[in-house]
């Protein structure tokens, strides 16, 4: 069933909210690199990841900046901020890893948040959490220097693939911290110095 998943992560979610999750829903895989939504589409869809990870990040400019990443059991504020308007998105998204979605209707969602307590209280807390997650962005780009951003990226990453060993390319990092392939090859010198990172090979070793 698609909504196993929803029933044993939330468990305070109603009955009749899963029933209804499972007739209209659909369930999505999409591979790593794959994306999820383009810049400037219209939201069809409140997605909720069952697998992976998914990473949400805003183009200006032809440059992009990673903004936060959505793992297993949560779902996108920038989705469900749509579910009020029909503006086309200010936000892309792509699939970190291998990730397995449950695709909620975008009109099904407005109704299941007037009619389901259990259902508003879900989006409420994880909206939350997102914008959590924006404020720590903003303080990393304020109060540290690019370094440290650098170093912090990592470890996320090494965290959400289970491994210090991480096969990214200096471009792809760039691209994410919102700065030049040359600046983040430099700064990667400078943490290997520091015996914090090393390169092996086209990869990248946290220790």
């Amino acid at each position: 069933m698609k909504t196993s998943f929803l029933g044993k992560c939330f468990p305070s979610l109603e009955t009749k909210l899963l029933a209804e999750i499972e007739t209209h829903s659909k369930m999505e895989f999409f591979g790593a690199s794959a994306s999820v939504v383009k810049q400037g589409q219209y939201i069809r869809y409140l997605p909720i990841v069952v697998s992976g990870s998914v990473k949400v990040f805003s183009e200006e400019a032809d440059a992009q900046f990673l903004l936060y990443r959505i793992n297993a059991g949560a779902s996108c504020i920038y989705s469900f901020a749509h579910t009020f308007n029909k503006e086309p998105t200010a936000f892309s998204a792509v699939a970190e890893l291998d990730s397995e979605l449950l695709m909620l209707p975008i009109d099904k969602v407005a109704r299941w948040l007037r009619t389901y307590p259990s259902f508003s209280n879900l989006v409420l807390t994880d909206y939350q959490k997102h914008y959590q997650d924006l404020l720590d962005t903003t303080k990393q780009i304020i109060c540290y220097h690019l370094d440290e951003r650098l170093l912090l990226y990592l470890v996320e990453k090494s965290k959400l693939e289970g491994n210090k060993l991480l096969s990214i390319s200096h471009q792809e990092i760039a691209d994410d911290l919102g700065t030049s392939r040359e600046v983040i090859s430099r700064l990667l010198k400078k943490l290997s110095l520091q015996k914090k990172v090393s390169q092996e090979g086209r990869k990248i070793k946290i220790h």
